[in-house]
């Protein structure tokens, strides 16, 4: 049996340790012993050992950040020197847990693990890197060239979730594109919308258009927030709702409350919740936060919105496929791989809160339209996006390293 050490970079719910628990769902035990290696703690580790995966926490080890979601600049320009000074004491400790844990192979779920690829490379395991975020150009493109260098230097295979994502990196024979894939177990379409409205408090007469992916700059909230007033101008019983991580305005502390305040590292919570402080008043918008409930979501939604700002590979899109609910998404690299335009859902130009709005009501207004698109997507979804089939193009890149 292999031992396989997976490295991931956060404790927080999201796309990322998501795709790894449903590849790791599908990974054969009788073959492969896996061990997941978080960076932080958080409700990721307990979700990991509850499905009786060994998962344990260095918080020793830092990530470096240079990708479309995250990135050292502007109000973050000030973490680049920390990050970097913790880069090589990272390895050193990377290699600490390597030798320990004495894997035969290593998979890095994120772009952002530098330092624990670059301690693969020096103890000689075996490293599958996969790339989940595109690459930032950063101000001069130095950091871009450090990251690229590295991940085509240090990993014996690199997987990418998207053409886009792909295309970021230095071109290499090691490159695989395997999209990320769903599990219809999880996200059954069969899950009735009534019940699911039920469990949300919602009506069964009221248009629900859900977002998934929180406050965030990357993901577009404030151009979704922006186009509700439109939308409810011409289809009025509408409700927004905005899953994910809330608004994280001010702290507890006052100190650190007035740090963020200066640096103005809660600027984009802040004119989110303005705009949307009138349809809070009203009822129309929700900010549910983190929900683990995700199928019933979705199943209590007319359409999925996903008005992203940044390219960037989008699972929520693939999920309403699994769901039959048609999309309305920004036409940038990830959403054009996975939106067939006026097929699967519509595509708009990202950050026009006027245009996300005329092709929701679009939508809304033509059922049977929203109901071919929703079969669609379904269809894709099958095709392209199978928990099945996709892991097993994962599991066929560690035969081709481990035979």
């Amino acid at each position: 049996m292999k031992r396989i050490l997976y490295f991931h970079h956060g404790g927080g719910f999201g796309g990322a340790p998501l795709s790894l628990l449903y590849l790791l769902k599908q990974l054969d035990r009788s073959r492969y012993e896996p061990i997941v290696l978080t960076l932080k703690p958080g409700p990721v580790v307990d979700l990991y050992r509850s499905e009786g995966i060994k998962t344990h926490v260095a918080p020793d080890i830092a990530d470096f950040s240079h990708t479309e979601l995250e990135w050292y600049g502007g109000a973050e320009l000030w973490r680049l020197p920390i990050q970097a000074v913790r880069f090589w004491p990272s390895v050193i400790a990377a290699r600490r847990y390597i030798r320990r844990l004495k894997p035969d192979l290593i998979h890095l779920n994120s772009s952002t693990l530098a330092a624990p690829a670059r301690a693969a490379w020096r103890e000689g395991i075996p490293l599958v890197w996969h790339i989940r975020e595109p690459i930032h150009n950063g101000y001069f493109g130095l950091r871009r060239e450090w990251l690229t260098r590295h991940i085509a230097h240090d990993a014996t295979r690199v997987i990418a979730i998207s053409e886009y994502d792909a295309s970021r990196l230095k071109p290499s024979p090691n490159i695989r594109v395997i999209h990320n894939f769903v599990d219809f177990n999880v996200f059954d379409r069969a899950l009735s919308p009534g019940e699911a409205r039920r469990k949300l408090n919602l009506t069964p007469a009221q248009n629900i258009v859900a977002m998934l992916g929180g406050v965030a700059y990357p993901k577009g909230t404030l151009t979704f927030v922006n186009a509700l007033p439109l939308v409810r101008k011409a289809v009025p019983n509408t409700k927004f709702l905005v899953v994910g991580p809330p608004p994280a305005i001010g702290d507890s502390s006052r100190l650190k409350s007035l740090i963020k305040f200066a640096l103005r590292a809660d600027a984009y919570d802040r004119q989110v919740m303005k705009a949307a402080s009138e349809s809070i008043a009203a009822g129309h918008i929700r900010f549910t936060g983190i929900r683990s409930d995700i199928p019933h979501v979705l199943a209590a939604a007319d359409i999925l919105a996903f008005p992203s700002v940044v390219p960037h590979f989008a699972r929520p899109i693939i999920e309403a496929g699994a769901m039959a609910k048609p999309v309305v998404a920004s036409a940038l690299g990830g959403p054009l791989e996975l939106v067939r335009d006026g097929v699967t859902g519509l595509l708009v130009p990202p950050a026009d809160p006027q245009a996300l709005a005329e092709a929701i009501i679009a939508i809304l207004r033509d059922p049977s339209k929203a109901k071919a698109m929703g079969e669609a997507g379904y269809a894709q979804a099958r095709e392209k996006f199978d928990a099945a089939t996709n892991a097993q193009k994962t599991f066929a890149v560690y035969d081709e390293i481990l035979g």
